[in-house]
């Protein structure tokens, strides 16, 4: 068995091959041919359910296209959700938004609908929801208060393709869904990413916007400021054969949590993922929380386990914990409790769809055993 496990490595074959190599000799390689990108598009809406998707170069351009499309400026408020990547908040940032952190749920954490609910004010002009780590946040709720006070909402569904709630599809249940296609994700492109949209507006917003605006009589006569956010038709091209193994990528990681919870269920110190009832996770990674912990157990146990050829990574750390960013952007932080205790008792575990059952078996063994070790040297020290 190859004793260096890493946290995720995607799943590519003939189809991503042939169809890149079909693209380089045709040579349809840019953002604008129509070969594989709007064939891309429209599978990808179809299983979003939802009317439009727009390709593009990032997950995080994405999320930056929905803010600009929404009308996001200087000033405006955006609540997001606190435990999540900081290219949720960067975009806000850069267009002179405030983000407002909101705190999460402890056993998944999603974003609080009662802590979002204490937090809408006058300023607010949109939600930006995580579905963090596979798991659909409560939209029913978020979406609720939503409607109630007439903001959009914007999901970052990075991490969750094809998660569902009641059997709808995250990035339908807002204004504009945004995926992530990088190499870890559950549908890689190498780099790229998709937005969602049923409102036709916003889809021909953002399609303009992403390929630097230019004018529909007289193209360079440019209709607004754009971006060079296009995704390239070579990726496309592994994109559509990506979407064809998404079931059975959904699968095996399904089989895999089943493997670590046979072995991790009921531990005295770890919290397990879990998924709600009514809720459909995609488990994008194994994500466990330490019940007992320090500030540094978690990274101790993560290079404990890198010693022994299993590759684990921390969790997020918060926003408001970003002290850097706090300081470039001289913002005074909100205090998300149960975000930043999240930031230091969670760590994901090498959780690849082609992991077999041996190699869990060796990965839960070592995390046990260096665990152990980890709090007796706590204890001594």
């Amino acid at each position: 068995m190859n004793r260096y496990i890493p946290v995720a490595q995607p799943r590519i074959g003939i189809k991503e091959m042939f169809f890149t190599f079909r693209a380089l000799k045709e040579k349809e390689i840019s953002g604008y041919s129509t070969q594989y990108i709007p064939k891309f598009e429209n599978e990808f809406a179809k299983l979003c359910g939802t009317d439009y998707a727009i390709a593009v170069n990032s997950g995080t351009s994405a999320l930056h296209l929905a803010l600009v499309a929404l009308g996001i400026q200087d000033g405006d408020e955006v609540l997001v959700s606190a435990y999540t990547n900081m290219a949720t908040f960067f975009p806000i940032l850069q267009l002179g938004g405030v983000p407002i952190p909101v705190d999460v749920d402890p056993i998944t954490f999603n974003m609080d609908p009662q802590d979002l609910r204490r937090l809408v004010s006058s300023k607010t002009k949109a939600i930006m929801v995580v579905h963090i780590f596979g798991h659909p946040a409560p939209m029913f709720e978020i979406c609720e208060i939503a409607k109630q006070y007439g903001i959009p909402i914007i999901e970052d569904c990075a991490e969750a393709h094809g998660a569902m709630i009641a059997g709808k599809k995250v990035g339908s249940f807002g204004a504009i869904g945004c995926f992530s296609f990088y190499a870890n994700k559950l549908v890689t492109t190498g780099e790229g990413g998709m937005l969602t949209t049923s409102d036709q507006k916003l889809r021909d917003s953002i399609k303009s916007i992403s390929s630097l605006s230019f004018g529909k009589h007289q193209k360079f006569l440019h209709e607004r400021d754009g971006y060079n956010f296009r995704l390239s038709n070579v990726q496309a091209g592994i994109g559509l054969a990506q979407l064809n193994r998404l079931p059975a990528m959904l699968r095996d990681k399904r089989k895999i949590v089943g493997i670590y919870n046979e072995y991790l269920e009921g531990h005295v110190n770890i919290q397990t993922p879990i998924e709600l009832p009514g809720y459909t996770s995609v488990y994008w990674m194994y994500l466990i929380k330490l019940k007992k912990f320090s500030s540094n157990t978690t990274q101790k146990l993560i290079s404990k386990l890198e010693s022994k050829g299993i590759e684990a990574r921390p969790g997020f750390i918060p926003f408001s914990d970003q002290i850097h960013v706090m300081k470039q952007f001289e913002i005074s932080p909100r205090e998300t409790p149960i975000a930043s205790a999240a930031g230091l008792s969670t760590l994901y575990l090498p959780s690849g769809p082609s992991l077999k059952r041996n190699q869990i078996k060796y990965i839960v063994k070592n995390l046990n055993n260096e665990l152990e070790r980890v709090s007796e040297e706590e204890k001594l020290s």
